[in-house]
């Protein structure tokens, strides 16, 4: 079944190339995607969750874009340069075409400049020969008002809502009502240079955008040097390791789950939600994955910006926050504008902030535990947060609540109480390491309950597997959880079959959907004979479970589906179509490529080879950590 609403018009599509065809630049404030045809349609000020200067993205009409390129529009191919977030995007081949490269500058955790500063530097380049290009920019304020926009001291001055910004380029520009335009030739091997800045005020030379750009590219290729890992699948496991860092807000520590908002799950359909928020599931599942790639610095700053947090809900920790570390994502509903592919409603802001979801807490005190085992500097601070959680979390599991697909009603979820095992057990095992005191006692008769509660409700005869929650017999991929956090053996006979029902029954093409796409009513409340896309992180649970199976085989066929998607560029989307093979939803998204990491790891503990390999690169760790004196 497509993941598809009612095919919209045709002209709300033509403006939109396909999810796959987005790649993002950013420097850990804030983002742009860039679109295949050379166009950046989604550029948020100050910050991820800032309003849109550039929002073509989701209203084609009234959003603002900015396109450079071949003066005729077309769509080119986009790669990343090297370990680097430099995007390229290239028409032509590689003897003859043109080439753009896209890049943020500074994004480093401390800056010498003004840490308000925001710049876009673009290059456009003619291989082997000349080429006729052109440069559209329109930005708008919040879906609003028309830039304003005046030449001032060989560049424009660009004052678009309470911003005001200054556009370089190496090439003549028009200014018209609302931005700026040009046409020019490029000569075989000339370059051209247009720089976007906020806050910013040097003088720039295609010297200077060029020495810059290389700066930039520098702080990336020396942080992929420092991580550790070298076997199978190493680029695209440093591309994940390196779109973590794109996704993390430097001043405090924190990850957005996703630098874009309201891309649809179903195309044309209302499931359009705001990721640029830090969820506590997605972070720490990224921050134990950096853990454990060598980056203990990165983890330590997210442990810190946690422990300093407060609550507006009962729970000790809410589900998300922003970016900041603020409470507020109150959700705003946008009648105004058309979405994307006429997606709609469009929302800013995300309801599951004040959500009763438990099931949180496993993922952070696993990354705690993790970053613990890999070395990382413990403190007091991060015992006093895991405790809290852990004696909430033994107050509270027995209650209903949300689940990780932050469904409406709350009821016994099957993984949420899986979680909250996870919570306690990793708790105890955090206090026997330090010594730390606790309730541990209590910990463990609750770790115990939870597992009789789950093996005496959570089983349906039914089904022959668990199910999604105590009061209905329906299959859920998070019953893989199990799995993944080792709540249950391997080879559980009732854990083997509820992995089999899966792939039997929410599996089309290798992906994995959450809840049976056939399900009539559906529990994501869809029309009739409509179906959302296959959920990707729960292809790549089912990958690492068939890994951690012996079955590794298997997980590389399911792995290899969605690579075929990803491309050169290497970044992964909420969903998949498995008709058709597109992406759908938010992208890139944070909780796909922390799976996705997870499932090419457990495919390498799989193999001796792996193993082996794995192995090297814990000990070339720490000889690098020994010799560099890090703190850590």
């Amino acid at each position: 079944m497509s993941a598809r609403a009612p095919v919209p018009a045709p002209d709300q599509v033509a403006a939109y190339l396909p999810i796959e065809k987005l790649g993002m630049i950013g420097d850990r404030r804030t983002a742009a995607m860039v679109d295949a045809n050379g166009t950046i349609g989604w550029f948020c000020l100050p910050n991820f969750d800032g309003a849109p200067v550039f929002g073509g993205l989701i209203d084609a009409e009234r959003g603002g874009a900015w396109r450079l390129g071949p003066r005729e529009p077309s769509v080119g191919r986009q790669r990343y340069e090297g370990s680097t977030t430099t995007l390229l995007t290239t028409w032509g081949d590689a003897s003859a075409g043109v080439e753009l490269a896209d890049a943020m500058l500074w994004p480093q955790n401390a800056r010498d400049g003004s840490e308000l500063s925001r710049v876009i530097v673009r290059r456009l380049r003619a291989r082997g020969v000349g080429a006729r290009c052109a440069m559209t920019f329109h930005p708008r304020d919040d879906f609003g008002e028309a830039a304003v926009v005046s030449e001032a001291d060989g560049a424009l001055r660009v004052e678009v809502g309470s911003h005001v910004l200054r556009v370089w380029t190496s090439f003549p520009v028009r200014v018209v009502p609302g931005g700026a335009e040009a046409e020019f030739e490029l000569a075989e091997g000339d370059e051209a240079w247009a720089v976007l800045a906020l806050a910013d005020e040097t003088l720039w030379t295609p010297e200077r955008a060029a020495q810059a750009l290389r700066e930039t590219e520098s702080y990336w290729r020396n942080r992929a040097r420092r991580l550790t890992f070298f076997g199978p699948r190493r680029s695209r496991i440093l591309r994940c390791a390196t779109v973590f860092h794109l996704l993390s807000f430097a001043p405090t520590g924190a990850l957005v789950a996703a630098p874009t908002c309201s891309l649809p799950e179903r195309i044309g359909g209302d499931r359009n939600y705001d990721y640029r928020f830090a969820w506590i599931r997605d972070v720490s599942l990224a921050m134990a994955s950096l853990a454990m790639l060598g980056d203990l610095e990165a983890a330590e700053r997210y442990m810190d910006w946690l422990a300093g947090l407060g609550s507006s809900t009962d729970m000790p920790l809410q589900v998300l926050y922003r970016i900041d570390g603020s409470t507020n994502a109150a959700q705003e509903v946008r009648d105004d504008l058309s979405g994307y592919c006429g997606s709609r409603p469009v929302l800013f802001g995300n309801h599951a902030a004040g959500q009763h979801q438990i099931d949180s807490f496993g993922y952070l005190v696993d990354c705690a535990l993790i970053y613990l085992q890999q070395g990382g500097r413990w403190k007091d601070a991060y015992w006093q947060m895991t405790r809290r959680l852990a004696d909430y979390t033994a107050t509270k599991w027995r209650e209903p609540g949300q689940d990780i697909w932050e469904l409406g009603d709350a009821c016994h979820f099957v993984s949420s109480k899986v979680l909250a095992w996870v919570t306690l057990e990793r708790a105890v095992r955090i206090s026997e390491r330090t010594g730390a005191e606790g309730d541990v006692a209590r910990w463990r008769l609750e770790m115990d309950a939870i597992q009789k509660d789950v093996r005496e409700r959570g089983w349906s005869e039914k089904l022959g597997a668990f199910r999604q929650h105590y009061e209905a017999d329906d299959l859920d991929a998070s019953a893989l959880l199990m799995a993944m956090f080792d709540f249950l053996p391997i080879d559980d006979p009732r854990l083997v079959a509820t992995i089999d029902r899966i792939e039997e029954c929410l599996t089309r093409n290798d992906l994995v959907f959450r809840f049976d796409p056939e399900k009539i009513p559906s529990p994501l409340g869809l029309p009739l004979g409509a179906a959302e896309g296959a959920f990707l992180p729960c292809t790549f649970w089912l990958a690492a479970v068939r890994a951690k199976q012996g079955r590794p085989d298997r997980a590389e066929a399911i792995l290899a589906r969605v690579e075929k998607t990803m491309g050169e560029l290497g970044l992964l989307a909420e969903e998949m179509d498995p008709a058709t093979g597109a992406f759908l939803g938010n992208t890139p998204l944070l909780f796909s490529h922390a799976e996705y990491l997870k499932a090419v790891l457990s495919i390498a503990k799989a193999r001796p080879m792996g193993r082996m390999l794995l192995m090297a690169s814990q000990i070339i760790g720490r000889i690098r950590k020994h010799v560099r004196g890090d703190r850590n």
